[in-house]
């Protein structure tokens, strides 16, 4: 929660009377929007100056500062402090510049994704009978981005002459959002576009396979600030679809007759009155078959 001092100190620093008008706090010309990357460290830059006076702070000069982070949907956050003299600071945030000195930037360091956000500086300067001289605040928004973690990548289907299959990429982490590149290395270096290449989500299609599409390919996801990449290698095979082991389908099932010579059938081999066919035979008429030397009729 805001604490009643930061209220106070807000206040003070959007509602500045016009016998401060000559203190004035800068930031730089078009750069109230900085973007860093994420671990590395980045400087807030920030001054004050008072006009028709030395640019370097004065023995007079009693410095109230404070940093505060603004995000959407958050409480206002205190990131660095300095009253009377005494700093303090969230982890990775300082002050550029020891005091005294009308520097106020802020330096932070490890920067993460959540780190983004809008930073308010707010100064009070007062003179040693604790009149106020001046204050004002001015606010830098920034952006962390993230280089894109390493993909993964995967083969989606059966790589057999004449089929399609699906080659995907995707990066579990990315600021701004990753886009994705696809190309084969091996055994011959080809790049891939649309529309066979999808570079948003990261799909390559690849239809009516041939046995010269086998080889190495590379997705490489990639944004402004880094890269990384995966591979997979498709062995495209020439083999057909395996059959089912049996009689090839199409050949006709044989039937014996009841008469079979002179000797009778025990009842459990009678015959049922239609033949039957093993699974993945084709039922044909029955046709006559010698036994011995005797034709039956």
């Amino acid at each position: 929660m805001v604490s009643l001092l930061q209220v106070l100190f807000l206040g003070l620093s959007t509602f500045a009377p016009a016998s401060c008008a000559q203190f004035q706090l800068h930031v730089p010309s078009g750069r109230d929007r900085v973007l860093a990357v994420e671990g590395d460290e980045v400087v807030l830059p920030a001054w004050y100056t008072f006009q028709g006076e030395a640019a370097s702070a004065q023995p007079w000069e009693t410095l109230t500062l404070m940093w505060f982070l603004e995000q959407e949907g958050q409480d206002l956050k205190q990131v660095l402090a300095h009253i009377n003299g005494a700093t303090t600071s969230q982890d990775g945030a300082s002050l550029v510049y020891p005091r005294p000195s009308r520097n106020v930037s802020l330096r932070l360091q490890g920067l993460r994704e959540k780190d983004s956000g809008s930073y308010r500086c707010s100064v009070n300067v007062q003179d040693k009978q604790g009149t106020s001289r001046g204050h004002d605040s001015k606010t830098l928004k920034l952006d962390v981005w993230v280089p894109p973690a390493p993909p993964s990548c995967h083969l989606l289907g059966a790589p057999r002459v004449g089929t399609n299959v699906t080659l995907s990429c995707k990066s579990p982490r990315s600021k701004p959002a990753a886009l994705y590149q696809w190309e084969r290395l091996q055994p011959s270096v080809e790049v891939f576009f649309a529309p066979v290449l999808d570079a948003i989500s990261g799909l390559l299609s690849l239809r009516n396979l041939s046995s010269s599409m086998s080889g190495v390919y590379i997705c490489k996801a990639s944004n402004r600030v880094g890269s990384a990449s995966c591979n997979v290698t498709l062995e495209v095979s020439t083999g057909k679809m395996p059959l089912l082991l049996g009689l090839c389908p199409g050949r006709r099932a044989q039937t014996q007759s009841p008469r079979m010579g002179p000797f009778p059938l025990s009842p459990r081999h009678q015959p049922s009155d239609r033949p039957t066919a093993l699974p993945g035979w084709v039922h044909r008429p029955p046709h006559a078959v010698l036994v011995g030397s005797h034709p039956l009729p």
